[in-house]
């Protein structure tokens, strides 16, 4: 797939994707003769992921780091089960205060329906 049709596929822009790369947030994509992205089934899981990981407000730092674990191999695999562990539970705690700030705009907005 060339990144037109990937950035499509996954309602993202081209530019976000040559970001991503540029930044290494995504692996370097392996290009054809020509200089063209050509995007493998693996290439469109880490752009998923990227995506998934932008949805989530994980830091593009953390994203940058996980890639480079990733590219070491599997040496590398208890820094990054441990990195993703540490980013999990930032998402519980981030999830919690969201919880608690729903909860006391339902309080609000239940005070001033009796106001």
């Amino acid at each position: 797939m060339n990144i037109q049709q990937v950035a499509e596929k996954l309602s993202i822009s081209t530019d976000t994707i040559r970001r991503w790369e540029r930044l290494g947030m995504i692996p370097p994509i392996t290009r054809d003769r020509d200089g063209l992205r050509t995007f493998t089934d693996t290439d469109i899981r880490w752009v998923e992921y990227a995506k998934l990981l932008n949805m989530m407000n994980v830091s593009p730092d953390f994203q940058i780091e996980y890639v480079k674990l990733a590219m070491l191999g599997k040496k590398a695999i208890p820094a990054r089960q441990s990195l993703l562990q540490e980013q999990l539970n930032q998402l519980k705690e981030d999830h919690q205060c969201l919880t608690d700030c729903i909860n006391e705009m339902e309080k609000m907005v239940e005070k001033e329906e009796l106001a």
